[in-house]
């Protein structure tokens, strides 16, 4: 921090030095004061704000804002005034991925290694890239290859365990996430493994604890704001959910399981419009979804549409027999019918498969019951 205060003190003597700028916001973007690094740089006279290192800056303060198309902008046009370097076609190469442009991100990287030449970070980035396209053998291939090179390379260490996760070697990630954050305790795939991890294992404050801190570095991250979400959830605070899941669905617009986590806090709000609305969202993204059609049979439901409930209830459960929004609302089907005695077998079946995460039995039972309190209520105004 006091390298910080000198750093203000000599931009303050010396407002327009271009280079002071810079270092202090490199400072400060370590720190993860993203903010204060941008008034820095944003402050400079016209003619130190123009130069190729605070635009570089700029651009990188782009991509963590997750304003991905102006950070590509920012960066291709440094190139193509021939500030050509390892360090911006990797930038440009990363802001393409952010936009959910893989092949694209891939033929950059590549023309970057012809012209630069291997490197780590050149390297992390086809991970990204090979993660992304669910490419795992291609991904941790190219971890390895890093760690080898460069052992406890904080990033490659983080994203191993991340794929591991998703490739479903969820003993494994756990284990070297946890090996990663007793030395690098930000890093940010790290952190979204083992909240994952945690949530999954109904380790709730530990789940918090891990999104929260991934959150104050990078409140961007799509993952760690529908982690996050999730816990909140849990607990009931449905209120505090809803604003973490809309800002993760900007975040990752193509994640179907968090337009289901929204659309699911705004059927318990009595939000009904919106709930369809991000139903269809997931909808788009996979017709072929169970979990999206129960959710539809759930909000049909409240919405007073027996008849379209039924349907979209039979689709749930002829795509998946364990569809948990398709046996929920088959549930629900079931007690308004009068049955009430089998809708409460069949959620009891639901809860003790473990269906709600992150909560035990008992703890799920509440939950439940208070959802379907809350579900009644609406479908009785």
């Amino acid at each position: 921090m006091a390298s910080i205060e000198r750093l203000r003190s000599y931009l303050l003597s010396d407002p327009g030095n271009d280079q002071l700028a810079c270092d202090l916001a490199d400072a400060l973007f370590a720190l993860g004061d993203y903010g204060q690094a941008g008034e820095v740089l944003a402050n400079l006279p016209k003619e130190a704000g123009d130069s190729v290192g605070v635009r570089f800056r700029l651009g990188r303060l782009a991509l963590v804002a997750g304003r991905y198309d102006a950070a590509e902008h920012a960066f291709k046009r440094l190139s193509s005034e021939g500030y050509r370097s390892a360090a911006i076609e990797h930038d440009i190469a990363f802001a393409q991925l952010c936009q959910k442009q893989a092949e694209r991100a891939d033929a950059t990287l590549g023309k970057a290694i012809e012209e630069f030449g291997e490197s780590s970070e050149l390297n992390i980035l086809r991970a990204r890239i090979a993660l992304m396209q669910k490419d795992y053998p291609r991904a941790q291939a190219a971890l390895r290859q890093t760690l080898a090179s460069e052992p406890g390379q904080p990033v490659a260490w983080g994203l191993q365990a991340l794929g591991l996760l998703d490739e479903g070697e969820t003993e494994a990630a756990g284990k070297i996430a946890l090996a990663c954050l007793a030395v690098h305790p930000d890093q940010h795939e790290a952190l979204l493994t083992a909240g994952t991890i945690a949530l999954w294992q109904r380790d709730v404050e530990g789940a918090e604890t891990y999104f929260k801190r991934a959150l104050s570095r990078f409140p961007n991250s799509g993952r760690a704001l529908s982690g996050f979400a999730q816990v909140l959830m849990l607990r009931g605070q449905l209120e505090a959910a809803k604003p973490e899941l809309e800002h993760a669905v900007v975040a990752m617009p193509d994640h179907i399981g968090t337009w289901h986590a929204l659309a699911w806090v705004q059927t318990l709000q009595g939000e009904l419009a919106g709930a369809r609305e991000s139903y269809q969202r997931a909808y788009d993204l996979d017709r072929n979804f169970a979990e999206t059609h129960g959710g539809l049979a759930v909000v049909s439901m409240l919405e007073g549409n027996v008849a379209e409930a039924e349907e979209s209830m039979r689709r749930a459960l002829k795509l998946d027999p364990k569809s948990i929004n398709g046996r929920y609302a088959k549930s629900l089907l079931l007690e308004n019918g009068g049955n009430a005695d089998a809708s409460a077998q069949l959620m009891a079946e639901v809860l003790n498969e473990g269906a709600l995460p992150g909560a035990d039995l008992n703890e799920a039972r509440n939950l439940s019951q208070g959802i379907r309190d809350r579900i009644n209520k609406l479908r009785h105004r």
